[in-house]
């Protein structure tokens, strides 16, 4: 027989009692992907496709594993019922609208509004009615996220970026990470990236810039730097090698040669942009920095699998006297080469190297949301880009989630919605 419903408690006056941002059923449909036995119950947006119950951290821990992510070691499950942190939501690039939830009491159904911005995330209207929605509730830090969202979507001047945060724990880098590369082969890429970029060092001419930017590079040089040493600090990761490009580019791109390296596109050193931008585009770069988004963005296809096969090739005999060895024994410590030896079968078996290459890139984006300060400057910066609708759409989703509002501000997150 059905459980009996108890009645609702009564809230004193004042209390936020409207639809929040998580009241969408989950789906299972991921929660199996790397196994590991069952995760507790996630919070997502309302108008945000889940991928299913997931960890905040889906990926693989090793203890004393040298190589890998930047991320740190998945958190501890909460066992009370406290609100999900940071990582209990994620979006797709390309999302699946939930089956919405039996109206068992009318106070529980989903707004329209939420429907319409799940059906046209690049359509600031809807998010007008949400900047009303919670207005209503009194839900002032969700409210200001849907009017940035709605702003910036419409293309409106930006006001100054909010003051930058702290910098982020371990567990709040890690869940900047697209789900597609927290699969068996991203968990492969994090653990070769590196070694993968050794057999093949970047190709392109840009690779071959040595001058190391200064801050009388140009007129915007040591706002660029500025921007870099921020960001850097804000991620919590180590400042690679910079050099000046003599592309005419407005980008920060991520090579590796002998050693990873950024290179800074002369337009951005020419004419900057924002103080915004430019941590934008530094957000993205510096994220890139990590083994497998390294592998995945300095890389050509081709030249990917080609290195893969390389590798699997190596992994039969570690200790040969090939050229080819000999550079993954450098960069691949013995419990690398032995825990790579695990993932290859597994990692290789469906590998799609364009789906892992955009997953990538929307992992770059969200890290750059994320230091620019706001949803505005991302999007200006990355319209400049002239992006797909799709890379738009997730960035957009991605902003408009508890996720990103937690990132945005933990003290704000927490407040919000009581």
């Amino acid at each position: 027989p059905p459980a009996v419903r108890s009645a609702p408690p009564v809230r004193p006056r004042g209390v936020f009692d409207g639809p929040s941002l998580d009241q969408i059923p989950d789906e299972d449909e991921d929660s199996e992907e790397l196994g590991g036995g069952p995760v507790e119950a996630t919070s997502v947006i309302a108008w945000e496709a889940p991928p299913g119950r997931m960890d905040p951290v889906r990926r693989i821990h090793r203890a004393g594993r040298p190589e890998g992510t930047m991320s740190g070691p998945a958190p501890v499950r909460a066992t009370g019922p406290a609100r999900p942190g940071v990582g209990g939501a994620e979006t797709r690039e390309t999302p699946l609208v939930p089956e919405p939830a039996p109206p068992a009491e009318s106070t529980s159904a989903e707004p329209l509004v939420f429907k319409l911005v799940r059906e046209r995330p690049l359509d600031p209207k809807p998010y007008r009615g949400l900047v009303e929605h919670f207005d209503q509730r009194k839900d002032a830090t969700r409210a200001a996220l849907m009017r940035e969202l709605a702003d910036a979507l419409e293309g409106r001047d930006i006001s100054a970026p909010r003051v930058q945060r702290g910098p982020l724990s371990s567990q709040e880098r890690a869940g900047l990470r697209h789900p597609g590369l927290r699969t068996p082969a991203g968990e492969l890429l994090a653990c070769v990236g590196i070694a993968l970029c050794r057999l093949f060092p970047s190709p392109t001419r840009i690779a071959s810039a040595s001058e190391p930017l200064r801050a009388n590079a140009g007129p915007g040089a040591a706002a660029v730097l500025d921007a870099l040493h921020t960001v850097a600090r804000l991620l919590g990761v180590p400042l690679p090698e910079l050099v000046a490009g003599d592309d005419d580019t407005a980008n920060i791109t991520p090579v590796h040669i002998t050693v990873p390296r950024l290179v800074v596109g002369r337009q951005l050193v020419q004419q900057p942009p924002s103080v915004a931008e430019l941590r934008f585009h530094a957000g993205r770069a510096l994220f890139s920095m990590s083994p497998d988004l390294l592998a995945l963005r300095a890389l050509r296809k081709d030249h990917l699998l080609r290195a893969l096969a390389l590798l699997s090739s190596v992994l039969k005999d570690p200790k040969g006297a090939g050229d080819d060895a000999r550079v993954v024994r450098e960069a691949l410590s013995p419990k690398a080469l032995e825990r790579a030896s695990a993932l290859m079968e597994p990692g290789t078996r469906d590998f799609d190297a364009s789906l892992l290459s955009a997953a990538a890139r929307d992992s770059a984006n969200r890290a750059g949301l994320v230091a620019c300060g706001g949803p505005g400057p991302a999007l200006t910066a990355l319209r400049a880009r002239r992006p797909h609708d799709s890379e738009l759409e997730e960035l957009v989703r991605f902003a408009a989630s508890e996720r990103y509002l937690a990132l945005r501000d933990p003290n704000d997150a927490g407040r919000a919605g009581r």
